[in-house]
Parts: C-alpha cells; sequence; structure tokens
C-alpha cells in the first residue's frame, strides 16, 4: 500500500493538501465542546513539597510543606483560590489535624505537628481548594506518609491484596485491533499487591500457532506488533515472576477498521499514520477523516478524505509545552474511532542550579547554597521556591519512586490509575525512559475528559456548587434573649490585634457579614451591637464553619507503612534524652501494650490513637450541642471525672510521688493533638464537637504515662474548629470569639554553631537539615541562604522545587559530602 504523507506545523504553517485546517461541522463542534470545558471548568491543582524527599517521619516530628496550587492546562499560579485546606487523616480517615493555608500568586506553606503519641503506620496528608471539589477531586494532593515511632505499640496493618493472584492487561494502541493492519499491543502485569512484576509468554493464535514473544521491560509494562489474521483469535501464555502461569485472551479482533498509529521515538516530532484495512476502505473511500490534537489547553482540528489506505501525518513538537498530548480520529459522522496519548517531552522547564563553592563539608560547618534559576530561553526566571536538606543517611532515597513538581503537574494528576514510580520519567531522561513512558501513555487512560460523554452532553453548564475562596468571612446571626431575628442592628467588629475596626448592618433576618477578612487563627475578636433603638439586649451567634469536603477512600497501593521509614532503627542507637532530632517534642515510652480489642461496634469517629470502640465513655455531640458551654456539656455527665477549676480529674486517680499521693489531671487530646491550649476545654464549642472519649485504665494506657491518670479525647466535626461556631457574651451587647483563621506556619529551627554552645555538646541527630519554603528569586535569578550542618556524616540532598510567574516549574537535586 502506497501511504500519502504529509507534514503539520502547528501554529505556523500547514503544508500539506490532503490535510487541512477545515470547517467540518465534526470538528466544530468537537472544538466547541472541549473550549467550553477549557475555559468554563478550568482546573486547580495542589502540589505539596514536603521537607522529606520520601513521606518518611518519625512521631513526635514536624512535617514540613510548601504548597503550590496551579490552575488551567498551563499550569500557571492560580488566581482563583486564596484558601488551601491541608489535612492530616490518621487511622479511619479521621481528620487528626486541619489548616487553611494562605495563597498568594498560587504559594502558600504550612506543618503538621506529628503527636509523639502517635502509633507507627501509615497516615495521609490531602490538600485541596473549595473551587476543587466541584469536580472527582482528581486534582487534590493526596499523599500517605510513613510514620514510625518509639511507641512499640504497633499498629501497622497489613495491607489488603490488590488481586487473588498475578494478573495482566493488554492495550490495543489507539484501542481495536484491527484483520490485516499492524498494531502495536501494549501490556502491564501486576502482583496481588498491584506493583509490576516480571512477565515473559508468548502470543498464540487459535491454531496454537506462535506469533509473538512478549517480555515486560519495565515495572510489569511491554510492548509488541501484532499483525491480525481474517477470522483468528489470539491468546497470551504467561508466566509470571513467582512462576505462577496463566492463559489470557486478546481483546477480540474487527473484521472491518481503521486505526492510528503515534510514534514519538524522534523527540523533535510525533509521527501518525492511520490505517484502513481493505473492507473498511472499500466501505468508505473518500468519505471524510477528522484528527482532533488536544495538549496544553489547546486544539488543533485536521481534517482529510480517505483517499488512500493509509495516511501519514508529522508533527513537530519543539514549539509544544512538555505535557500530555491527547489524539482522537473522528469519522464523518462524529464518532470517536481511535484514540492515543503521547508524552511530550521539551527542554521547556526552568533550568535550576544549586552550588556551595565545594564538594565536601565537617560536621556542623556553615554551608552557603547559591541558587540560580533561568527559563528555557537563558533569561533569568522570577518565582517561588522551596528547598530542602536531609542527611541522606537517615533515610533510603530512591529518586525513582519519589512523587515531586514535575511528575505530580505534568503526569499524575493527569492520568487514571497508579502509576508507579512517577520521578523515573523525569530524574534522567534517556531513550530508554522515554520508551518506556510511552509504553505507559498506551496504558493509562486520560483524565480531563472523554470525548464520547462530552459530545453527548447538551445540557448547558450548571453553575458550580462550590465557589473560590480568597478570604475568609465572618458571618453570623443577631437575635433578641428570646430567639426573635433582630434587624437593622450595627455590629461592630473589634480586632484583638489592633486591626481597624468595622461595622455591618443586619438584615431582615438579623444576619451580618464581614467579608474579605485576613487574619491568622487564634486570634481574638469582640464584637458589639448596637440597635436602632439604642439597646443591647441581642445574642450574637455565629455561623458554623463551612463543612469540610468528603474524604475520597485512599489508594491502597499507597496504604502501607513503608519498613525503609523506620529512620528510628538508625537513630536510637545514638539518641539519649535532649537529643537534638528534627523537633523538640518530648517522647513517651509505653510500658508495654495493653490495649484490648473493641467492646463495642461502635461506628463513630473518633480521633483515639486506639480508635473508635476503645473508650469507657463515648459522648456523641448532638447530645451535648445545645449547651452553652463544654465544660458545663461534661460536667455530670462525664461518668467518674470531677472538673475542678474547669480541670478534669478521674475520681479514682491517685498518683504516688515521693512526697506522698494526690489527684493528677486527665490528658486531654484535641484530634489527636495533646493539650486544650490557653482556654482549656472551654475553648471548643459544644455544637463543634462530633464525639467526647472518656478514658480510664487499659484504654488510656496507649497514650503512655501520660495517660495514667486518665485521657478526655475530643474529636470536633469535619471542618468545624474550636471556638468558631458561637460567641460568648462578656457583657451586656458584648461577645468575644476566635473564628479559624490562616494557619501560620512555624518557622523551621535551625542551630546556629557559630555562637559559643553551652558545655556538655549535644548531639545532633536531625534528619532534615534545613527546610525554606520562602525563596524569592530576583530579577538576576538569583538566591542565596545559609544553614549548619549536623553531626550525621555521608551524602546530604538538597532539593529545590519551583514555579515562575508563567507557569514554568522546575526541580534540582545537588548533593554534597558531609566528612
Amino acid at each position: 500500500m502506497k501511504k500519502s504523507f504529509f507534514t503539520v506545523i502547528l501554529f505556523v504553517a500547514l503544508h500539506a493538501t490532503a490535510f487541512c485546517q477545515g470547517s467540518s461541522p465534526v470538528l466544530e463542534n468537537a472544538v466547541s465542546k472541549i473550549q467550553s470545558t477549557i475555559t468554563g471548568h478550568i482546573i486547580e491543582k495542589a502540589y505539596l513539597h514536603l521537607d522529606r524527599p520520601y513521606p518518611y517521619y518519625v512521631a513526635g516530628e514536624v512535617v514540613y510543606f510548601k504548597a503550590y496550587v496551579t490552575m488551567g492546562e498551563l499550569h500557571e499560579p492560580s488566581r482563583i483560590s486564596g484558601i488551601l485546606h491541608a489535612d492530616l487523616l490518621g487511622k479511619g480517615d479521621v481528620i487528626l489535624q486541619s489548616e487553611n493555608i494562605q495563597l498568594t500568586n498560587g504559594v502558600g506553606w504550612g506543618d503538621f505537628v506529628l503527636p509523639d503519641t502517635l502509633q507507627k503506620g501509615s497516615y495521609r496528608i490531602r490538600a485541596y481548594t473549595n473551587w476543587m471539589r466541584n469536580g472527582d477531586h482528581a486534582y487534590y494532593f493526596d499523599q500517605h506518609i510513613s510514620v514510625s515511632s518509639i511507641n512499640n505499640v504497633d499498629r501497622v496493618t497489613a495491607v489488603a491484596k490488590m488481586f487473588t493472584q498475578p494478573a495482566i492487561q493488554f492495550f490495543p494502541e489507539a484501542g481495536n485491533l484491527v484483520t490485516d493492519l499492524q498494531s502495536k499491543v501494549a501490556f502491564k502485569a501486576v502482583g496481588t499487591d498491584g506493583l509490576g512484576i516480571n512477565v515473559k509468554g508468548v502470543i498464540l493464535d487459535n491454531e496454537n500457532k506462535e506469533v509473538a514473544k512478549i517480555a515486560a521491560t519495565h515495572l510489569g509494562m511491554g510492548v509488541f506488533n501484532l499483525t491480525p489474521e481474517e477470522g483468528k483469535k489470539y491468546k497470551a501464555k504467561i508466566t509470571y515472576s513467582d512462576g505462577s502461569q496463566s492463559t489470557v485472551n486478546l481483546p477480540d479482533v474487527e473484521a472491518k477498521g481503521i486505526t492510528l498509529a503515534v510514534n514519538s521515538d524522534d523527540p523533535a516530532k510525533i509521527s501518525m499514520e492511520i490505517k484502513a484495512n481493505r473492507a473498511y476502505y472499500k466501505e468508505n473511500m473518500n468519505k471524510e477523516l477528522n484528527l482532533l490534537i488536544y495538549w496544553a489547553g489547546s486544539v488543533k482540528k485536521i481534517n482529510t478524505k480517505l483517499d488512500n489506505s493509509v495516511l501519514g501525518l508529522d508533527v513537530p513538537t519543539g514549539t509544544l509545552r512538555t505535557g500530555i498530548l491527547q489524539v482522537t480520529l473522528f469519522s464523518q459522522t462524529g464518532e470517536p474511532l481511535n484514540e492515543r496519548l503521547a508524552f511530550i517531552q521539551n527542554p521547556d522547564l526552568l533550568n535550576l542550579s544549586l552550588n556551595t563553592g565545594k564538594p565536601s563539608f565537617a560536621k556542623r560547618e556553615n554551608v552557603k547554597l547559591n541558587f540560580n534559576a533561568k527559563d528555557n530561553t537563558g533569561s533569568p526566571a522570577t518565582g517561588s521556591f522551596s528547598v530542602s536538606v536531609i542527611d541522606e543517611s537517615k533515610i533510603l532515597v530512591d529518586e525513582n519512586a519519589e512523587s515531586t513538581i514535575l511528575s505530580n503537574l505534568l503526569l499524575t494528576t493527569d492520568l487514571k490509575g497508579y502509576v508507579e514510580k512517577p520521578n523515573y520519567y523525569f530524574a534522567n531522561i534517556t531513550k530508554e525512559t522515554r520508551a518506556n513512558l510511552d509504553v505507559l501513555m498506551l496504558t493509562q487512560g486520560y483524565r480531563r475528559f472523554a470525548w464520547k460523554q462530552l459530545l453527548s452532553d447538551n445540557s448547558t453548564a450548571a453553575a458550580a456548587a462550590y465557589q473560590p475562596e480568597r478570604t475568609i468571612d465572618i458571618t453570623g446571626k443577631v437575635k433578641s434573649k428570646a430567639g426573635v431575628p433582630m434587624p437593622n442592628v450595627t455590629v461592630t467588629l473589634l480586632p484583638g490585634a489592633g486591626g481597624a475596626v468595622k461595622t455591618a448592618a443586619t438584615d431582615a433576618t438579623g444576619s451580618f457579614k464581614f467579608a474579605d477578612m485576613v487574619f491568622n487563627s487564634g486570634e481574638r475578636f469582640v464584637l458589639k451591637t448596637q440597635s436602632s433603638s439604642g439597646k443591647n439586649a441581642a445574642v450574637i451567634t455565629l455561623d458554623a464553619a463551612a463543612s469540610a469536603a468528603g474524604i475520597d477512600a485512599g489508594n491502597g497501593m499507597y496504604a502501607g507503612y513503608n519498613s525503609n521509614a523506620d529512620i528510628l532503627s538508625s537513630l536510637q542507637s545514638s539518641l539519649k534524652s535532649g537529643d537534638m532530632t528534627a523537633s523538640n517534642e518530648s517522647k513517651v515510652y509505653l510500658k508495654g501494650d495493653k490495649v484490648t480489642g473493641a467492646r463495642r461496634n461502635d461506628n463513630y469517629r473518633s480521633s483515639n490513637l486506639g480508635g473508635s470502640g476503645h473508650a469507657d465513655q463515648v459522648i456523641h455531640g448532638d447530645d451535648i450541642a445545645d449547651a452553652s458551654t463544654l465544660l458545663t456539656a461534661l460536667n455530670g455527665i462525664a461518668r467518674g471525672v470531677d472538673f475542678i477549676n474547669g480541670v478534669p480529674y478521674l475520681k479514682t486517680a491517685q498518683i504516688a510521688s515521693a512526697t506522698g499521693s494526690g489527684a493528677e489531671p486527665m490528658l486531654i487530646v484535641i484530634n489527636g493533638v495533646k493539650g486544650a491550649g490557653t482556654g482549656g476545654i472551654n475553648a471548643i464549642e459544644p455544637r463543634a464537637v462530633e464525639t467526647v472519649e472518656i478514658l480510664k485504665g487499659t484504654n488510656a494506657s496507649i497514650y503512655g504515662l501520660e495517660g495514667g491518670a486518665g485521657a478526655i479525647v475530643i474529636t470536633t466535626r469535619m471542618g468545624a474548629a474550636p471556638g468558631a461556631a458561637a460567641s460568648k457574651e462578656m457583657a451586656p451587647g458584648v461577645f468575644s470569639f476566635t473564628p479559624t483563621g490562616f494557619y501560620k506556619a512555624k518557622e523551621f529551627y535551625s542551630p546556629n554553631y557559630e555562637v559559643a554552645q553551652p558545655a556538655g555538646k549535644m548531639p545532633d541527630a536531625r534528619t532534615t537539615i534545613f527546610w525554606k519554603p520562602d525563596v524569592v528569586t530576583g530579577t538576576d535569578g538569583n538566591a542565596t541562604f545559609n544553614f549548619f550542618n549536623a553531626d550525621g556524616t555521608g551524602t546530604y540532598r538538597v532539593v529545590v522545587e519551583g514555579i515562575d510567574s508563567k507557569g514554568n516549574i522546575g526541580r534540582q537535586v545537588y548533593k554534597y559530602k558531609v566528612e
């Protein structure tokens, strides 16, 4: 067959007679649909750069993160949202900690303090904007972290098997096998844990004649060529890496059809080939074919006629942005016939460089890092970056398995399914990695849209249910003592930190609103009312905080505790009381695992380390929601608990000491964090409470020595925050409250060894040596920063990630020695 072959240069010119950028109604409809999707459903993506290259931590440490939120297909820093919600999730997907991160030009930063009483196991960090809730949550940041612990109550749960036996799937290129047309066929083999495994085998026809050999080349994936013959069926006889065997049928062969092949071997171009077999060509000769190429928010329409059984098309890729390209072939009637993904990998990322001036340093020596950022044209890049330095000897590093700003924003968020070792495709780009990335494109589905669904949707796009959040609104109601709404009442807001005084008037329903507020969590405000009659007989109630987004089930592929995360094994031999680690949190040693099994089949939400059902008494929030204070609600309801000056004591708690015996207060735990803060239990409004659990004896022993006098575990409602749901009357018409504001990130502690140290040198066993989330390059693209090494020797690893104002992203790894 003679092939008609043409070249298309996107954006510049079209050198073709058979292929042209025509105005076919089919193409116009498809382009209109996709443009409506792009402009009417602008996506946001969230990515968190964690201070550890692998999410491996120890209970008591701090997880530091920098948030990058982008919008659209070009990954520009988002101008849509000003608030990012970040959650730390524990066992049973309970929200242990929740923070509002203020976004400025799409970036912000925060941290989670891991309680030192956390059990060893897998936890999750998720982050999202309110705008992202309108989709299927595909663009949430969601990552498991493995936490090791010196607490010897091991709550690591074995990961459930994904499959009962190894499995393999076959994926003909662009979707179908057609008689007499050679096609690539990709495959992916996975073990019972869902991870790729090596396989080998043969392809047999229905006469048991061998027509091809197959062997996995990367993470259980591979590709082979097959030219189906008329009337035949095909099967694969497979031998898996564990020695087991199976026979799997390949997809059925179409007797009449058309195929689309895409070749990306040449980095400078994408070559496409459309082939019709004899039966299809005879029936559809000279009918119109339509080709749509979609990438980075742009769509190119090309139409032709099937005047040859083989049509070829070259698309130069030099002007295309790095990322996924989608090619779809449509029939004359608008039916999608074939679809193929390809990945464009161009040198258009930020060029980041780091240097220290010398390859090795001494322990505790001052290190000066010089950083420079350039765009792909070589011009200085002004952008926002985050820098992490770790002692690599403390963590087993597998660079290929990391989730990075490149793999996340360019690859994994746009593909369906689990992508194993995502950074492999970006860490060291070679001909082999490009080929393996193309096989990945053959085996994974595109997430952004499906043509069949898009073209059949004739409905007008509904208004988004969740609107973008830029700042914080404080809203509430003013009612009389009798509960009647009070309109036309002036409400005055006095910020506790000396900010501007604001006023608002209530509407006909007694509602008021202070919009566009920017403040940190913990700030106390005062509200004053003055009605038109000059009387102050009013009650102010704040509206409850908006509920948090529903929690999707975590990906089981990530859920298991990673034994490589148990970095304690390298620390315990040298660590002593007072040693410097990544945080200065206290450490709790349990004397034994005294936790008993569940006594009841309760299914309530709980932040109790033992999980729901491990409490002596459970008080549900709905039963105390109307109480004036939480202390009032619990006093008399909490069995065996006395409240003395607002402090809870077990009636049976007597702690012996050298000076005698006395009562010890109960431990208070709020959403997994010990301590009730300066406001005590009454800092939490009753209607913000999900459950209150009273723990005694063996149930409290999970909190170690601190739980010896019992514990009260308070879990707030999802999205609710202590002190945010109501206000307290200080005087007639004067109310105080502490709403949830923006989280104020902790400053990473970095010692200064140029200052004289006290006698008795304290060992420095830090894993994270340095963390700086707020690196901003100037017009020259430069930035510098200093820090001191720890006592660990070996390789120190520096990772810089970031983004410029145009959406160009970059990442660089630099290493130096400490001797």
